[in-house]
């Protein structure tokens, strides 16, 4: 039987229960914005309800496809959501606290349309968990490792092409100037932000479920590259250039790591599609 086509009316009521949620769960998503604001690792989050939006955008044409009728199943999670809501103010659990709130989000859809449309909009929902921050205990375990290979590396590497440079624990010493690599050049900043830019690039192109998981586990060894292009960079600019310009070349090219991983990853798909893998679904509307 096919599916009623959404009305404007179906939209209205969504966003009029999205609101209702976000005035019941105001204190997690309060809690949420502090967050934010006070942690600059977090700031690749102000965007992921951009990427989320036009994730659900190149989707619009599967809700035809949706069963609109209300389920009772949309009450149950909001129970679900409040519960975590509890737990995560009794054990001051920030990650429970949070996730209470995006999944209350989750909840007004399944309200109007059943779990059906987390089925059909599945990467427009998990783009939305990476509105939660990062827990410090995971951060911590992953920067750790990550600061030791990015000292070494980069020293490796500068050495390797002429650059005099000498490693002083999470720091480089190049032509008299610290170069805190593990702290300042660790990539810390940039790794939850290019996990959001892959898992965009993923599952914004009509790709078949191997070529998506190839892509995904592919990510880590793209994100360590950049990194490692931007540390080796920035090494170069504090021994041929001024601390300011030194400085503020690796802020910009924290940035410029994004295009890149992108550019690196359609090279990927190309490498790809000239083994003659099948990467590509018939039609777009399956992406």
């Amino acid at each position: 039987m096919q599916a009623r086509t959404w009305t404007s009316r179906d939209l209205w009521v969504v966003a009029a229960l999205v609101l209702a949620s976000v005035v019941a769960f105001l204190p997690a998503w309060t809690e949420l914005a502090r967050e934010i604001l006070r942690r600059e690792d977090n700031g690749y989050i102000l965007i992921v309800p951009f990427v989320a939006f036009y994730l659900g955008w190149i989707r619009r044409s599967r809700l035809r496809y949706i069963r609109r009728r209300a389920s009772f199943s949309g009450v149950a999670l909001i129970g679900v959501a409040a519960l975590l809501g509890w737990i995560g103010a009794e054990t001051d659990t920030r990650v429970a606290t949070h996730l209470s709130a995006i999944l209350a989000l989750f909840a007004c859809f399944v309200t109007v349309a059943g779990f059906a449309v987390l089925k059909r909009l599945a990467p427009v929902f998990l783009c939305l968990l990476f509105l939660i921050p990062v827990p410090g205990e995971v951060r911590r375990a992953i920067a750790g490792p990550l600061q030791e290979f990015a000292v070494i590396v980069t020293h490796e590497i500068l050495t390797l092409v002429g650059v005099p440079s000498e490693r002083q624990g999470i720091s480089i010493l190049i032509d008299q100037k610290e170069i805190l690599v593990g702290e300042a050049c660790d990539g810390m900043r940039m790794v939850f932000a290019l996990a959001l830019t892959f898992f965009a690039f993923v599952f914004s192109i009509p790709l078949r479920p191997q070529a998506r998981a190839i892509l995904l586990l592919a990510s880590p060894f793209v994100a360590v590259f950049c990194n490692m292009v931007r540390l080796v960079a920035t090494g170069f600019a504090y021994a041929y250039s001024s601390t300011q310009f030194a400085e503020d070349f690796h802020d910009v090219a924290g940035w410029l790591m994004l295009p890149l991983a992108i550019v690196l990853l359609q090279g990927i798909v190309r490498f790809m599609r000239w083994l003659d893998l099948p990467v590509y679904t018939w039609r777009f509307l399956q992406a």
